[in-house]
């Protein structure tokens, strides 16, 4: 029974030994140039899998052989920055001086008009948005040229300015305060693009930067290979569709890692005291993306959010991939993932600010 025992004891070390490479080279993938090695740096994606399997193998030891448990500690503190940007565990934090700031990023999908119960029609993003109580939002997939929309938005937030890209939808930026200026920043993408907006905010100037990188472009039949992949992982349906979605998944990666550089390469040229840049990054906390864009500054849910906080809500594709970030300026007393509204394919993202 002993020679069982260290056989079995050995060949779990082993496992567990592979878990924690793994789980290493998915919380490191951030550093990789996804031009140069796409499929390498797509291992971000499997991240809560490997941080699951690691956690089992902490319990696992716990239970059973506790001289063991060292190990996947000893992961977990090596990969800790990636565990606190994947899954933050923080409370809000009251103010202390002025009143704060609220900002909310959304994608919008375009803020389509729906029909309710009783026949009547009606905007749920549009209502959402007049009632949210932000200060400042950026919006994406905004319909610029919906005169009816803009007459609306612009009772409540007297400021606005907004960049078309194509079929009518852009980004914009709704605020309370005066846009003192504002450009579009231009990377290679048809349906995509940022913008930087300069805001007076009191006696200082806010400058913020929303963001729409590249989307996955997945298809509808792209999306059923992926939920069948996800109901039943056969050897055949992970060679074929599994090897087909990464591929597609790892050209979207690549192309983002450009935006991402064209996007951080503004926000160096442009840095200021009162900084935030925020947005639907597609991609992942855990990503090349998110690292070269957050350079220098603080992501607000890490800073004051709870949970995974995933900010998509269709296909099973359940990741956070729109982002608060914030100059060291301000203190973040909040960050949600607001959920009370599924009218797109995105959920809202807001976050208290307080000026230190």
């Amino acid at each position: 029974m002993n020679v069982i025992g260290c056989t079995l004891r050995f060949l779990l070390f082993l496992v567990n030994a592979g878990v924690g490479v793994g789980f290493l080279i998915c919380a490191y993938s951030p550093y990789l140039s996804p031009v140069s090695h796409p499929l390498w740096a797509c291992t971000g994606l499997l991240f809560p899998v490997f941080l699951s399997l690691n956690f089992l193998f902490f319990l696992v030891w716990l239970l059973w052989k506790r001289n063991y448990v060292w190990l996947p500690l000893l992961v977990f503190v090596a990969g800790w920055g990636a565990v606190r940007n994947y899954i933050p565990v923080n409370i809000a934090r009251e103010p202390e001086t002025e009143t704060p700031i609220k900002l909310l990023t959304y994608n919008t999908w375009g803020m389509k008009t729906e029909t309710d119960e009783n026949g009547n029609k009606t905007n749920p993003v549009l209502n959402y948005l007049k009632g949210c109580g932000a200060d400042i939002v950026c919006l994406q997939e905004y319909p610029v040229n919906d005169k009816k929309i803009h007459k609306e938005l612009v009772s409540v937030y007297p400021y606005i300015k907004s960049y078309s890209i194509a079929k009518g939808l852009g980004v914009a930026c709704l605020s309370k305060y005066p846009i003192l200026e504002s450009e579009l920043i231009r990377f290679p993408s048809a349906y995509n693009c940022s913008a930087l907006f300069r805001l007076k905010m009191q006696d200082d100037t806010l400058a913020v930067v929303c963001n729409h990188l590249e989307s996955n472009k997945l298809s509808s039949e792209d999306r059923k290979k992926y939920k069948e992949l996800l109901k039943s992982p056969s050897e055949q349906q992970l060679t074929t569709s599994g090897r087909y979605l990464l591929r597609k998944y790892a050209e979207a990666v690549a192309v983002r890692a450009v935006q991402a550089d064209s996007v951080a390469q503004v926000i160096k040229n442009n840095r200021s005291h009162y900084m935030v840049v925020c947005g639907d990054f597609n991609d992942s906390p855990i990503s090349y993306a998110h690292r070269v864009i957050s350079k220098g500054l603080k992501d607000a849910y890490v800073e004051a959010g709870c949970g995974p906080g995933f900010s998509y809500n269709r296909n099973y594709f359940y990741f956070r991939i729109d982002h608060i970030l914030t100059s060291d300026a301000f203190r973040v007393l909040d960050c949600r993932v607001d959920r009370s509204i599924r009218a797109s394919d995105h959920y809202p993202v807001w976050c208290m600010l307080e000026k230190r």
